[in-house]
């Protein structure tokens, strides 16, 4: 049976995440770092609806790949559709949590804006 109001709630939290990660290149200087760990975030949210919906146990992993494979089982084409996205978002959960000497770059940030997008687009579409 779906769970469709938790899987809401998580799809809700991943477009909070997505929405200030948008809203956070508006601040000069951008927080470049900031905005791919809110990608990251959002990537890991929609995943985690579709757990959600299919009343499955949540893991507390943050590897997207990870969570698009136990996704498949219930969307085959999620693999072939997603995977550049997620394994492009899966490091940005701890390297951009805390200083280092990493630095990032305009092109990252736009590789995990697009890639969160399409995570958020793809799962946003199965319950429309």
């Amino acid at each position: 049976m779906a769970n469709t109001e938790l899987a809401n709630k998580w799809l809700q939290y991943a477009k909070m995440d997505y929405d200030i990660a948008v809203h956070d290149k508006s601040f000069a200087p951008v927080p470049i770092a900031i905005i791919c760990y809110h990608c990251q975030q959002a990537g890991e949210k929609a995943l985690k609806a579709i757990l959600a919906y299919h009343d499955e146990e949540i893991p507390r992993i943050h590897d997207l790949y990870r969570l698009l494979e136990l996704c498949a089982a219930h969307y085959p084409d999620m693999l072939a559709k997603l995977s550049t996205q997620a394994k492009r978002l899966t490091d940005f959960a701890t390297v951009t949590r805390y200083p280092s000497d990493i630095e990032f770059e305009e092109a990252d940030m736009t590789l995990a804006l697009n890639s969160a997008e399409q995570i958020l687009s793809y799962v946003t579409a199965l319950w429309e």
